[in-house]
């Protein structure tokens, strides 16, 4: 008995790592993007579907900016309620000025089942630069 619970745990815990892996290589190639401002690659990959308006209108608001740097200052993934955080921070300026700003970029992340596939999708909009 003790083994069989031993498995049982063990083997829900091997589900949990990928789903973890999974999300610490979408929110590492998702801060690329940000850095490199490929924005609109990122809605395509990331964004859930139903933010993808409200998301274009943000990177049509930012697009006189220029990423200077992103830091990711904090991330909280929890596997079990398949949602996750990252707290990060985008230097940038606003041509044609050359005045360094920063914005703090609170993401917030869900596991979802879309049409026979598992994926990391954001729940936030790219924050506003001002």
């Amino acid at each position: 008995m003790l083994l069989l619970c031993l498995l049982v745990i063990g083997s829900a815990c091997s589900l949990l790592f990928p789903i973890k892996d999974e999300f610490e290589r979408n929110s590492k190639d998702y801060s690329k993007m940000l850095r490199w401002q490929e924005f609109e690659r990122a809605v395509d990959l990331y964004v859930d579907p139903s933010l993808h308006d409200d998301y274009r209108k943000r990177i049509e608001a930012a697009r006189d900016i220029k990423v200077v740097d992103y830091r990711i200052k904090n991330v909280v993934c929890d596997p079990e309620k398949r949602k996750a955080e990252v707290k990060a921070e985008l230097d940038y300026y606003i041509m044609p000025s050359t005045k360094v700003k920063t914005v703090v970029d609170m993401q917030k992340w869900r596991y979802v089942e879309e049409a026979d596939q598992k994926r990391w999708r954001l729940e936030t909009l790219l924050p506003e630069f001002k």
